[in-house]
């Protein structure tokens, strides 16, 4: 995409020529070809053991960001999850202030509140960690050492599983302080 004018040009993905050796004729079986000389330079600059190379006449353009259906999320996604699990939990609370009179049913609208927005923040997070996941599975086809050295740190105890497990346990603890 062009920063000046706001254009895309080509099709959004690195163009890499393929290069195929010309058919050549058979050699008759009566000439034999002459063997290659390894390392040979008409200047002489090339250092023996090296071997010599071409210029290089078209350079690829990078890769281009994948334009999908999945969603990518930055870095306040976790906080705008967060902040929707607070207001489902104030609106609960302002539903339910009416029929809290004893001091147990406030504790537990507060655990209520404090458990619906770690809620919405796990939620996100668990969004942006199958998209990894997904993300690992379409590249497993070209780099499949790739998704093998990352799988165990997505197989593991991740931040989002963690802070589910927290939000189930005050969840839990809202439902038994009002027994």
């Amino acid at each position: 995409m062009s920063e000046r004018n706001g254009t895309t040009l080509g099709t959004g993905t690195a163009e890499i020529p393929v290069v195929r050796p010309t058919a050549q004729p058979a050699p008759d079986k009566g000439q034999q070809e002459p063997a290659p000389e390894p390392n040979i330079v008409a200047d002489g600059d090339l250092v023996p053991g090296m071997q010599p190379t071409a210029p290089v006449t078209v350079r690829p353009r990078p890769r281009m960001p994948r334009r999908g259906p999945l969603t990518v999320m930055g870095p306040w996604a976790p906080v705008a999850g967060g902040l929707l699990g607070l207001v489902l939990g104030v609106v609960a609370v302002l539903f339910l202030a009416g029929t809290a009179d004893q001091f147990t049913e406030r504790l537990a609208l507060a655990f209520l509140v404090l458990g619906l927005g770690m809620l919405g923040t796990s939620v996100v997070l668990l969004a942006d960690e199958v998209r990894m996941m997904r993300q690992r599975a379409r590249d497993a086809v070209v780099r499949p050492a790739l998704v093998e050295a990352t799988a165990g740190l997505l197989n593991g105890l991740t931040p989002a599983r963690l802070l589910l497990g927290a939000s189930a346990f005050v969840l839990f603890l809202a439902a038994y302080v009002v027994r």
